[in-house]
């Protein structure tokens, strides 16, 4: 694919720097907390207002309320993050009646859950829901998608359910759903479709619904994060010509064409990393489809005076790749193949994480390669395009461990 054209821009950007608290059982990181007694809004996370009819507040008594009693529609407040590998627990109870009433000629019993792996898309919203109803102690796994609302598990019911206040919690590893209700596991479930995402609290409509706390854990607890729309400020990325590569921000996008170039293209994100989470979002827009774009990592200077990295690329044709360079040469992990996973002609997710000397490729949300044994090695990070091409990047994505 052509000699190297290595970019790296020179601007350092903005990172947001997390220091959240302390550790539990599980050997998990606490990642974020939300007790609800923040009095100034700029220590309010989740949404305050009015929206459809129902109220969300945060209230004196470090309470938050979801208030949906005046609506035909649930209520449902949303933290967008990105996240396959994680703990979601909360503490809630319903504030008003839980008597089921009719809405629409259809009887909606009244409850409150999580909404977890949480994901916005051109279609409407997507995520999973455990819901509780604690009237009638029966609880769901629900899958909702643009299309509809599919059950995964139950209903079922569940004599951990009090009538009261419960404490809800749902366990997420690329997949794996582990759902417990008071501390008590009540199902489990592998989810093929929504792999990763945000959080949040649900209220169904007619319903009143008051929170204690919520709280995220991971297993490791990322020390920085970023999250780049490629809007152009701060500019974190080289914009520029170099070895007939052209490197540019367009239309909210970052564009690198390599159409008149015999070197590859090669942009360099800010810093070194050794353990992470990256991801992009990437679409041909000219060249042959059999030509590989993506992500690269653990990029390091080798003894020939060239470098060392680890390459994730797709083709347009719909296959993948797992390279390794060594002296600028690639070599194979996983050799080129098809996969159905990616859509071809429009663009497509890249995900890849590397923690614990383990490296997980997802195409649009789904593990398509695992790889153990990896050396933990300091390097640089970025985007990667084959020469002959042009490629438009977009909502790059960074958590550094």
């Amino acid at each position: 694919m052509g000699a190297l054209s290595r970019i790296g821009s020179v601007l350092a950007g903005a990172v947001l720097t997390l220091a959240l608290g302390a550790s539990g059982a599980w050997a998990r990181v606490e990642y974020f907390r939300d007790d609800f007694s923040a009095a100034r809004p700029e220590e309010r996370f989740f949404f305050t207002g009015s929206l459809s009819g129902s109220t969300y507040e945060y209230r004196a008594d470090g309470q938050y309320v979801i208030d949906t009693t005046n609506s035909d529609e649930p209520g449902h407040s949303v933290l967008m993050h990105e996240l396959s590998a994680y703990e979601l627990e909360a503490r809630g109870q319903l504030a008003g009646s839980s008597t089921p009433r009719d809405i629409g000629g259809q009887l909606t019993r009244m409850g409150w859950g999580l909404s977890f792996n949480y994901r916005e898309s051109a279609g409407g919203e997507q995520y999973l829901l455990f819901l509780i109803h604690p009237a009638e102690r029966t609880f769901v796994l629900d899958r909702v998608r643009p299309g509809g609302r599919e059950t995964v598990i139950g209903p079922e019911h569940s004599d951990a359910i009090l009538h009261d206040s419960n404490v809800l919690r749902v366990r997420v590893s690329d997949g794996d759903i582990t759902v417990l209700i008071n501390e008590q596991k009540v199902g489990e479930y592998f989810e093929p479709y929504l792999l990763a995402g945000g959080f949040g609290l649900y209220v169904t409509p007619r319903t009143s619904a008051a929170f204690d706390y919520f709280v995220v854990y991971t297993e490791e607890k990322p020390q920085q994060v970023v999250s780049d729309d490629f809007s152009g400020t701060p500019q974190r990325w080289f914009a520029g010509y170099q070895d007939g590569v052209n490197y540019r921000y367009r239309e909210g996008r970052y564009e690198m064409d390599a159409t008149g170039s015999e070197k590859t293209g090669v942009s360099l994100f800010p810093g070194r990393y050794e353990s992470f989470t990256i991801s992009v979002s990437a679409h041909r827009l000219e060249g042959e489809t059999n030509r590989g774009f993506g992500l690269f990592f653990q990029d390091i200077p080798n003894q020939s005076g060239g470098f060392d990295q680890y390459r994730f690329l797709i083709s347009d044709d719909g296959w993948f790749t797992v390279q390794r360079s060594f002296e600028d040469t690639p070599r194979a992990i996983y050799n080129w193949a098809p996969s159905g996973r990616i859509q071809q002609g429009v663009t497509n997710r890249l995900k890849v994480r590397l923690s614990g000397g383990k490296l997980t490729f997802f195409i649009n949300d789904f593990v398509v390669y695992e790889l153990t044994g990896v050396g933990v090695v300091p390097g640089k990070l970025g985007l990667y395009v084959a020469s002959g091409l042009k490629v438009s990047f977009d909502d790059f994505y960074l958590e550094a461990y």
